[in-house]
């Protein structure tokens, strides 16, 4: 194995996240050794889709699996080709269970990366690993375990070979060559009952025998035809479902992506609305304070009003006593001026 298979091997076995850093690591190493050539082929390596990279997942983790999906593959082709009805439909069956069970084993190699892996990866993982199956050319990019994109099969059935040709119906039987002594051509004659009943010399068949297998082999070709009818028209309404599935995929997208924005701004008016309350109810709370605060002020303002009023009260009665005192001074006064000698 040369140095870039190695080197692509390590990149396609990574998740996808780290592709394109791992990519320019090993890009500079390489040119760090001095190997253009080497490294110019890294560069060209192409970062794989996460449908690609759970593919990539899947062929790495089983060595069984590239034989199981060849196998498989050739028994729907061989059914499909000799029109064997009951092993088509079990071998069907068959690869529904496989891709369904790939798909499930695909998630839980994905669990340890932490990739998320939404519908729409699942559908193209799916309809990758049904394309493996049904083309041999998308089989072999599959089993590289170096896909970069997923792969549909737009067609109806399997492809037919390595080469990528489209499967056709069986070819009709070819009819006996004519006997020898058959009449010459241009010379028709009515065939007797003699004839009819006896048979030929040299094909040992009768002409009842002749008939019953010319019956039988029209009612062969009108099965083919019929076959081949209904598998066109059983490939047209295949691509019309993809056209619309991919519509439908498409517009899910859009709605997830609404979903998203809305769900964003859902969590953004939870966050304010959070925010308000916790306000609201801090301003609550201040204005409770503030309420029994007033109150108790107001309770000592009556208390201070009545303790003023007292006061007044008795500097009022402070005020008479000294008006009296006053006056009886100055009466006590004027009496002892009255009584004194002049000296």
């Amino acid at each position: 194995m040369s140095e870039l298979d190695d080197v692509a091997d390590d990149l396609y076995s990574g998740p996808p996240a780290e592709f394109v850093a791992r990519r320019d690591a090993a890009v500079r190493a390489a040119r760090a050794d001095k190997d253009r050539e080497l490294a110019t082929a890294i560069g060209e390596l192409r970062k794989p889709t996460v449908s690609a990279w759970l593919v990539n997942l899947l062929v790495r983790s089983d060595a069984a699996l590239p034989a199981q999906i060849v196998a498989l593959g050739e028994g729907l082709r061989d059914a499909e080709r000799s029109l064997d009805g009951p092993a088509l439909r079990d071998l069907s069956k068959q690869r529904r269970q496989l891709v369904r069970s790939l798909v499930a084993r695909a998630r839980g190699l994905a669990k340890p990366s932490g990739q998320k892996i939404g519908d729409a990866v699942v559908q193209e993982l799916d309809a990758t690993l049904t394309a493996a199956l049904a083309d041999p050319a998308v089989a072999r990019d599959v089993l590289s375990g170096r896909l970069t994109a997923a792969r549909e099969y737009a067609g109806f059935g399997a492809a037919d070979s390595a080469e990528g040709d489209a499967a056709a119906p069986a070819p009709a039987p070819k009819p006996p060559k004519p006997a020898k002594s058959a009449p010459a051509r241009g010379k028709l004659r009515l065939v007797g009952e003699s004839e009819r009943a006896e048979p030929t010399k040299e094909t040992g068949e009768s002409a009842a025998e002749r008939d019953r297998r010319r019956r039988r082999e029209e009612r062969e070709q009108r099965a083919r035809d019929e076959a081949q009818a209904a598998w066109e028209q059983a490939e047209r309404a295949a691509a019309e479902a993809r056209q619309r599935h991919d519509a439908a995929v498409a517009a899910r997208e859009e709605s997830a992506a609404e979903v998203a924005r809305a769900e964003e701004a859902a969590a953004r008016a939870h966050e304010e609305e959070d925010d308000l309350v916790r306000a609201l109810a801090e301003a609550r709370r201040r204005l409770a304070a503030a309420g029994k605060a007033a109150t108790i002020a107001d309770k000592e303002v009556g208390t201070t009003q009545q303790t003023l009023r007292a006061d007044e009260r008795e500097l009022a009665t402070a005020e008479r006593e000294l008006h009296r005192a006053e006056r009886a001074r100055d009466s006590a006064a004027a009496t002892r001026d009255a009584v004194t000698p002049e000296a």
